[in-house]
């Protein structure tokens, strides 16, 4: 017997059935909050309990009134010490679970806020499940303790993020690049297809570097005075920096040499005197 295909999350019924269909629509959606506060109050509180368990382990050492006890382990018959180490042993278990898996945590990339705002939004507006049970997701998008399972490529950064940015604020051109009604009749879901949107940034990075450069050095071939010329350069340079820097996941060290490699091109073409 075959399964029918639920293709849209409309056709999953409304409740956690859809909710969970949602979230699967794009891996930028599949976010959970952290829950930091209540971690470190567990820790703290497993903490304590070894503090605790700590002092009376002392406090059996100093009250022993035979030696061979404290020299021994196999010979030591002081049961009490015996009891205080088992629980030593069963806290720090969980303990040490605990910390590890908080610092695994920690580890997992932060969402976005547009990501969070867009599921805050879709929850707000379907309300799939009901509101004592939607806290953790309709709670403000400006939240710190959400992570993202999907982890983004490693050079995504600025150029993206303004990219982002546009096609949110134009509907018609974010319906060009979206293929969310194959996967919800909700007009008000882009579902941004990653391989032209890979393709639409590469092209205009492509576009960027040799605009840079040519940009500039027309600039410095039409004016003749030394002071000009210098001053354009020099305005470029940072503007190159800045573009870098900001647009760019690059180290300090790749964007230092990043901006001596522009500014020494510029500075080749600053050195010809000659206007076009």
């Amino acid at each position: 017997m075959t399964t029918k295909s639920k293709p849209t999350v409309e056709h999953y019924r409304q409740g956690y059935p859809r909710l969970a269909a949602f979230l699967n629509l794009d891996p930028n959606f599949t976010i959970f909050r952290r829950f930091d506060t209540l971690h470190l109050r567990v820790l703290l509180e497993q903490q304590d309990r070894l503090c605790e368990l700590q002092q009376q382990l002392e406090d059996c050492d100093d009250a022993e009134t035979v030696q061979l006890n404290l020299s021994s382990r196999r010979q030591d018959d002081n049961m009490t010490r015996r009891n205080i180490l088992q629980q030593v042993a069963t806290e720090l278990k969980d303990y040490d679970k605990g910390v590890l898996r908080f610092h695994r945590m920690i580890a997992l990339p932060r969402a976005r806020k547009r990501h969070r705002r867009s599921v805050h939004n879709w929850v707000n507006g379907n309300k799939p499940v009901v509101r004592s049970e939607s806290a953790s997701l309709i709670a403000a998008p400006s939240a710190k303790d959400y992570i993202a399972l999907y982890a983004e490529d490693s050079d995504r950064a600025g150029f993206e993020l303004f990219f982002d940015r546009v096609v949110q604020s134009y509907p018609r051109l974010a319906s060009y690049v979206s293929h969310g009604m194959a996967k919800t009749s909700d007009r008000n879901v882009f579902i941004l297809r990653r391989n032209l949107y890979g393709r639409v940034i590469k092209c205009l990075v492509a576009l960027s570097i040799p605009t840079g450069i040519i940009f500039p050095m027309l600039l410095l071939y039409r004016f003749e005075k030394s002071g000009s010329r210098s001053a354009i350069s020099a305005i470029f340079v940072l503007i190159a920096s800045f573009a870098i820097c900001f647009m760019t996941k690059v180290t300090k060290y790749n964007l230092l040499l990043a901006v001596v490699g522009y500014a020494a091109v510029l500075s080749a073409f600053l050195s010809n005197p000659g206007p076009i």
